[in-house]
């Protein structure tokens, strides 16, 4: 059994900036000849009522947004809006006037008259908002999610640490690629071709069995996703759909490959849709594929595919996602405590979020031969930021509200391998707690 990202691969993929405008938001004299998936929900006036607090916020992360220019243009915005909300629906009382049968040649000349000048005042206020649309809100899509108050200002937190105490047979700190190689258990040539033969291979479904039992005892519901997202739902999920170290972007398409184990496959099903309130909190997960560009040479923590297990929940309010977001960094502590390597659970500090990111935790496995943590698993708490920008709502009698996600990987294979062959030069060690799961 084997696993393989094959070569050809590179003849898909295209490393460079793609897309010069927004694939989110069309601006207004473009949706005649662009259609349009979704219109993402504005939230300006709220996040511009504390700029010093987001001035901060972008800071922090390293961001460069022109904030202000985006605040002093915002007002006249909204204005021009609203002027062309009003022009519309005055166009269209005049047509409907004009269907009317009695009507004599002078008020159909002055209607006509009076269609003439709101078509004119339209054509110039259509100029006016499109560049608006283009200095405001377009680059206002750029701005992050609000941080949580238990996110580190300046450098990771460590919530929890595990020390196995076991005893490694590696005194020399090799490679998981050298002992795997040894071992039979790795084909790798690099970080694009890599083949997982014999227990490798079997371990890998070991694990990925062992965690999404799991999470369907925790009332989880398993899921199937696309390996191929739209540009528009990237960009919803708070992605660059032109930086090509996030996310591989197909040529000559408007594409881009994440694997169905990944956020942005998840809100490609959700986007514009509405789950009942009593159906909440709204529990999914899913196996399979995971793509992440990398340049780096680090064996099988750096291969460009890998196989994960990724889950994602929707609640109804702030509160009970970071109620949700602390149980599964209990079941996380549960489970990575049963395999039993040395692990750590730590928070990330502010300038590795990612835009969608308020609050991210991570599990670190120990590398023997790197003599450093690495991430196996992630958390990761966004709030509304993407159903805001994707129309993803819960609804009850009275109203539709917007969900409040949390998203993880519970474990990336590829790690939790790599980790387990470095701790033994001689044999593959299985854990106990997957012993029962290594079925040919």
């Amino acid at each position: 059994m084997i696993k393989k990202l094959s070569s050809s691969l590179h003849s898909l993929l295209k490393i460079t900036k793609k897309y010069s405008t927004s694939k989110l938001y069309i601006p207004y004299n473009e949706t005649s000849y662009n259609y349009v998936v979704v219109e993402p929900y504005i939230d300006l006036e709220n996040r511009l009522k504390n700029i010093q607090t987001l001035k901060d916020n972008i800071t922090l992360r390293g961001l460069s947004i022109d904030l202000d220019k985006i605040f002093n243009n915002w007002s006249e915005f909204i204005n021009v809006k609203e002027k062309l909300i009003n022009l519309n629906t005055e166009k269209q009382n005049i047509a409907l006037q004009l269907k009317r049968s009695k009507m004599d040649n002078d008020e159909i000349i002055r209607l006509k008259e009076c269609q003439s000048k709101v078509i004119t005042q339209l054509r110039l206020i259509r100029d006016q908002i499109t560049t608006l649309e283009k200095e405001v809100v377009i680059p206002s899509l750029g701005i992050p999610n609000t941080l949580h108050p238990d996110c580190p200002l300046s450098e990771s937190k460590i919530l929890f640490h595990y020390d196995s105490k076991n005893k490694y047979n590696n005194k020399h700190g090799i490679g998981h690629v050298e002992i795997g190689t040894a071992l039979d258990c790795i084909d790798y040539t690099n970080s694009v071709i890599v083949y997982l033969k014999n227990e490798a291979s079997i371990f890998e479904q070991a694990i990925m069995s062992y965690a999404s039992e799991t999470l369907e005892q925790l009332n989880f519901v398993p899921f199937c996703n696309s390996d191929i997202i739209k540009s528009v739902i990237v960009e919803g999920c708070g992605g660059d759909i032109n930086n090509a170290d996030q996310t591989f972007i197909l040529s000559g398409k408007k594409l881009h490959l994440t694997g169905g184990a990944s956020l942005q496959s998840f809100c490609a099903f959700l986007t514009k849709q509405s789950v009942g309130g009593i159906k909440l909190p709204l529990k999914l997960f899913t196996t399979g594929r995971s793509y992440k560009p990398s340049n780096n040479n680090n064996g099988l923590f750096s291969a460009v595919q890998t196989n994960a297990v990724e889950f994602i929940v929707g609640s109804m309010d702030e509160y009970k996602a970071k109620e949700q977001f602390d149980e599964m960094l209990a079941i996380y502590k549960h489970l990575y405590t049963d395999i039993g390597l040395d692990y750590r659970i730590v928070y990330s500090p502010v300038y590795a979020l990612e835009n969608w990111e308020s609050l991210r935790a991570y599990v670190e496995l120990y590398s023997v031969s790197l003599r450093d943590y690495i991430p196996v698993a992630s958390l990761s708490l966004t709030g509304d930021f993407i159903s805001k920008r994707l129309r993803m709502y819960w609804s009850n009698k009275e109203k539709h509200n917007f969900l409040h996600l949390i998203n993880g990987k519970i474990v990336d294979t590829n790690v939790l391998l790599g980790c387990l062959l470095e701790q033994n030069i001689k044999e593959f060690t299985v854990p106990k707690c997957l012993k029962n799961y290594m079925i040919l």
